[in-house]
């Protein structure tokens, strides 16, 4: 519904009458257009808040996970240092006080049960 205009000239601009308020429709229409452009707004922000916590859990994963990569590493060349056969040659030696074997000594039994 359109309000009342004034009289005036001809080629003047016509207002709205003195006394006429403008319509609701619109103020609820602007009022309606600022609450969907908050709401738009907050769940946008809501979302990237979300996006960057799982952004930053995913590094410090990434960052353990290399930890971890980096330890297994040490931990495989300390075990193939311990396994070397020098190495376990010279602690028989030192540390049980064990001798060199002497194949001559050496005697093979076969199991004959079947």
């Amino acid at each position: 519904m359109q309000a009342p205009l004034r009289k005036g000239k001809k080629g003047e601009t016509l207002g709205r009458a003195n006394g006429v308020k403008r319509a609701g429709r619109s103020f609820l229409l602007g009022l309606m257009l600022v609450a969907v452009a908050a709401a738009s707004s907050l769940f946008y922000t809501r979302e990237r808040l979300a996006v960057e916590s799982l952004l930053d859990h995913n590094f410090e994963l990434e960052t353990e996970l290399d930890l971890v990569r980096n330890q297994t590493e040490l931990l495989a060349y300390e075990v193939a240092v311990l396994e070397c056969a020098p190495r376990l040659e010279k602690a028989a030696r030192s540390k049980l006080g064990m001798d060199d074997l002497e194949w001559e000594f050496v005697y093979v039994i076969e199991n004959t049960e079947e």
